[in-house]
């Protein structure tokens, strides 16, 4: 079973084996300053140009071994960015979808992921490989003059307070940053996808002000914590140079006093540089830590791979018995139900009929049948398995939809209908066939090749809802179930769509019809009826008929929709 953690671990075991490459680089580096040392020490007194041309060699060979490790050390680092950033993000998209994941979960998800893929890929990660290494440099500093080494210790500590100084009072600014950041993009997001509409409604200005009100907050956080962090930049690279300067003077006293020779000081000014380095780098990385590892935790989180449900041994598709018992749901952030204690019985190869005034609950309930949306109380089940699980962990999902607003992904019409999986094209011309429009789609300009655009805006509403019926009877499920079909059709449209339910109907497909048109409702065995999200009436439709009266004029011809009293 896939999970996060265990991808995370791979990629935990990636960066180990970078941080041992960095060791190595910084073994290597001490190969400098003892150049350095033995040049003053013993080439210089003895004048031995043999000494000097192995020496030579022996650094020149120790530097292009650091080069190559540290080569080596960054294409680990991008092989585990990038794959992590595939491997993840497939399984953040395809298991949220599988589990019902809110869409804002699932952003913030991604966001997660992207931050510390930018981080692991990015030379902010090298000081932390770099700064536990510094140690060596010290003792390397103290080996040389124990007052040299106290000098350099002191200011590495400092360097390191800084860095954890900077950490602190950023933390809550870079969260409060982050979700303003988010606010902001969203806002940017809604007005620019719908630009030409909002222009047509007025929104310019408003929109833009909006926007602004909302960028407001993003602007002032990061004008806050880029203050902080540009002053205890400085403040790092002062006590840096500092430490560097006091260096010389220190060794130039020692010199003159005879406990070190002057090539002693200026191997500890390498080995100062070397040691200093990284920590100074870890002031300016602080931030992008605290960014990695919120979003390590975040995806350390994720929940496993759905599981699939277990068929019949025989491996016959579902038998489609739908039974709703006792459901309330709740849309996210309200706290009002738009269902309550709702439940239904569908035996398979019925059709019945959502009716209710607007509102009461017809497109919620469509929605939990067709497994878009899971029960906050109750179970919905088909065939004794919960329908959400069918739906997102079937190969085929036993059950077709069409929402009241049809939902395409960026693509071309064969691949929305085939759900972005492998299809023939008589595949794909069989389901417009079963779905009755066939020669909708045929009409466009490139047939089932032509191109929906981002949310299908390059399509017509009368096209976005062909390709989406089209895709809720591909694959021949057992039940299809149909959002407020009478959208937008008019009399020869609508009678179309009738004899399309028709001939489903007599295929012994089980069909839920959420409509208010009552030339739909002459197809039903079944009729439910809702009110505030209760069941006012069920039953066989001549019943329900029987019982609630209902208005028989064609839509067009009605002052208000169609409802059941």
């Amino acid at each position: 079973m896939r999970t996060s953690r265990r991808m995370l671990k791979q990629v935990r075991r990636a960066l180990f084996a970078a941080f041992l490459f960095s060791g190595c680089i910084n073994i290597l580096m001490l190969a400098t300053p003892l150049y350095i040392l033995q040049i003053f020490e013993t080439v210089v007194p003895l004048g031995s140009l043999d000494t000097l041309v192995l020496l030579s060699a022996m650094v020149a060979a120790a530097l292009l071994t650091s080069a190559a490790v540290e080569f080596a050390r960054d294409t680990i680092l991008l092989r585990a960015a990038y794959w992590l950033d595939h491997e993840l993000g497939h399984y953040i998209l395809e298991n949220g979808v599988r589990l019902a994941t809110p869409g804002a979960d699932m952003r913030q998800d991604a966001a997660a992921l992207e931050r510390l893929r930018a981080f692991i890929a990015s030379p902010a990660l090298i000081p932390f490989f770099d700064a536990p290494w510094t140690p060596v440099f010290l003792l390397a500093l103290f080996a040389l003059n124990p007052t040299i080494g106290l000098m350099a210790t002191g200011c590495a500590i400092l360097l390191i307070i800084i860095s954890f100084v900077l950490g602190a009072i950023t933390a809550r600014a870079e969260a409060e940053r982050a979700k303003s950041a988010e606010r902001s993009h969203q806002w940017w997001q809604t007005v620019t996808g719908n630009a030409q509409y909002a222009g047509a409604l007025g929104l310019a200005r408003g929109a833009a002000d909006g926007w602004e009100l909302a960028n407001r907050a993003q602007v002032s956080a990061g004008y806050s914590i880029g203050k902080r962090t540009a002053f205890l930049r400085a403040l790092s690279r002062f006590v840096r140079i500092t430490a560097q300067i006091a260096l010389y003077g220190l060794g130039g006293w020692l010199v003159i006093r005879g406990e070190i020779a002057p090539g002693a000081l200026v191997a500890a000014a390498i080995l100062l540089t070397r040691a200093l380095a990284p920590l100074e780098g870890l002031v300016g990385s602080i931030r992008a830590l605290q960014g990695a590892y919120g979003g390590y935790r975040r995806l350390a989180s994720l929940p496993p791979d759905a599981v699939n449900p277990r068929l019949a041994a025989s491996g016959e598709p579902a038998a489609g018995r739908i039974e709703v018992s006792d459901v309330t749901y709740f849309h996210p952030g309200r706290k009002a139900a738009a269902l309550r204690s709702v439940s239904v019985t569908i035996e398979p190869g019925n059709v019945v009929g959502i009716v209710g005034p607007n509102g009461s609950g017809k497109s919620t309930l469509a929605a939990l049948l067709a497994g878009a949306i899971m029960p906050s109380q109750g179970a919905a089940d088909l065939d004794g398995i919960p329908i959400g699980k069918w739906q997102r962990v079937a190969p085929s999902p036993p059950i077709g939809y069409l929402p009241d607003e049809p939902i395409l992904i960026d693509g071309t019409v064969h691949e929305n209908i085939a759900r972005f999986g492998e299809a023939p094209m008589m595949a794909i011309a069989d389901a417009a066939i079963r779905a009755g429009v066939l020669e909708t789609l045929k009409a466009l300009p490139f047939g089932f090749d032509t191109p929906v655009g981002p949310q299908g805006h390059a399509l017509a509403l009368r096209e976005r809802r062909a390709v989406a019926f089209a895709r809720a009877v591909f694959g021949q499920p057992r039940i299809v179930v149909v959002d407020e079909p009478e959208l937008g059709l008019d009399g020869t449209a609508l009678r179309r769509l009738v004899a399309t339910l028709t001939d489903l109907k007599a295929a012994g497909t089980t069909l839920v019809l959420a409509t208010q048109d009552p030339r739909l409702l002459e197809l039903c065995d079944g009729i439910v009826v809702l009110n505030a999200g209760t069941i006012q009436a069920a039953g066989p439709a001549a019943e329900v008929r029987a019982r609630i009266p209902v208005d028989r004029r064609p839509a067009a011809e009605r002052s208000e929709p169609a409802a059941l009293h």
